[in-house]
């Protein structure tokens, strides 16, 4: 039996569609309540589902259905505007209807309401075996340390089976802000700013997150998000990792913390560069006495490097450098023959140039001023990851705040 209950003022539109439910749903409790007393009848009801009517949307419509997301509710009223079924779903709907609609259509999406109930009911059971054995954290919710990687593991090997993109993020608070930082606080903060497929879980003293349909861009882009959030309260850092069909799914965790602790010395955040199976091992690398080289693999080493290491790097220091420096163009570009990441105001112009010349090297040249020579500096294919080339911007970002 389920207890439906009907949030409207009009009396008379109370009626008809209370008429209309007990058509179908004889053995269910119907209950008509005004929007005023709706709170306390829906907590009292232990509702199913939720029908509510209003003419109008408003901030006060909007709050009382994010508090009641978590059951089904069909939102009816005369018509709607695009811009409100937006603000309207994203409050937490399950679905709506107009008043001119049939009675069969009305009844269809009760039904659709229903199942959902049913099925959140069952979820909430299922959630509360995982509390009692522990793989759910009672106090909050969230995947307990102990099951975190193996939970994830989860979810990234039947996510490779859907063909579904799958990114994961390892947060923490910088090691100088430890003690301001309430991980737990934190956390319930990342899960209000995420979207309801999307998975948390305890480390030590970081939190993990899984973003589901999501690239290592969209994961960055979270990242900056919960960034913006926290503001000046503390610094946080992060380390990504976006999941392919190559990864080795044991060592993810290994990966990610290894990833975190790079970040953390630069309080930034750092992309986790998949191994290549075409790059050669570092002694390979080295041999002198190698006459022939396989100079195709080196560059398809490099063309990884590119994608995995400089592009991430510098999409996110761009974002960094334009929040720091003011009345300063900052641009950043990169393609097979060099990269870029510039930064210039009306005097003076800094930037960072990395060019492939071939075989195993890189050079990066730093111009701190137009007319100055550059700064060389030469690395091994091997040697390029998110913290060298992080520092190199990092230190280019703070001389050029000094200077100008």
């Amino acid at each position: 039996m389920n207890n439906i209950i009907i949030v409207c003022d009009e009396k008379e539109n109370s009626d008809n569609l209370k008429s209309n439910l007990m058509l179908l749903r004889k053995f269910d409790t119907i209950i008509c309540t005004k929007f005023l007393n709706a709170q306390e009848t829906i907590l009292q009801q232990k509702s199913s589902i939720i029908i509510l009517y209003s003419d109008f949307v408003n901030d006060e419509i909007l709050s009382f259905i994010n508090n009641f997301r978590k059951i089904p509710i069909l939102f009816i009223s005369e018509n709607y505007t695009d811009e409100t079924l937006l603000s309207l779903y994203d409050a937490g709907i399950t679905d709506y209807i107009t008043t001119k609609q049939s009675q069969s259509e009305f009844l269809i999406k009760i039904m659709f309401c229903l199942r959902k109930s049913i099925e959140t009911t069952k979820l909430e059971r299922f959630s509360d075996i995982l509390k009692v054995i522990g793989i759910i954290n009672k106090k909050n919710d969230f995947f307990s340390k102990k099951y975190t990687p193996a939970v994830f593991k989860n979810f990234v090997e039947k996510s490779e089976k859907e063909n579904i993109k799958v990114s994961i993020m390892a947060i923490a608070p910088d090691i100088e802000d430890k003690n301001k930082c309430n991980l737990e606080y934190l956390a319930n903060l990342i899960k209000e700013n995420l979207r309801e497929e999307d998975v948390i879980g305890f480390g030590t003293d970081r939190i993990y997150i899984l973003l589901q349909n999501t690239t290592y861009q969209g994961a960055l882009e979270v990242y900056n998000k919960i960034k913006d959030i926290i503001k000046n309260s503390y610094s946080i850092s992060a380390g990504i990792m976006e999941i392919s069909s190559k990864t080795d799914k044991n060592i993810i965790f290994k990966k990610l913390d290894e990833a975190l602790f790079d970040a953390m010395e630069i309080k930034s955040c750092a992309v986790v560069q998949e191994d290549c199976t075409d790059e050669p091992p570092m002694n390979w690398l080295d041999k002198k006495n190698k006459k022939h080289k396989n100079f195709k693999l080196f560059k398809k080493v490099f063309l990884k490097k590119l994608e995995t290491v400089i592009i991430p790097v510098f999409y996110q220091k761009q974002q960094i450098a334009e929040q720091r420096l003011f009345e300063t163009k900052v641009e950043q570009f990169s393609d097979e023959k060099s990269s870029i990441f510039s930064l210039k105001n009306e005097k003076h112009h800094s930037y960072v140039e990395i060019t492939y010349p071939g075989a195993v090297k890189i050079n990066i040249n730093i111009f701190y001023d137009e007319s100055s020579e550059p700064e060389t500096q030469v690395f091994d294919l091997s040697q390029i990851n998110e913290h060298v080339i992080g520092k190199i911007i990092d230190k280019l970002i703070r001389d050029f705040q000094k200077k100008y």
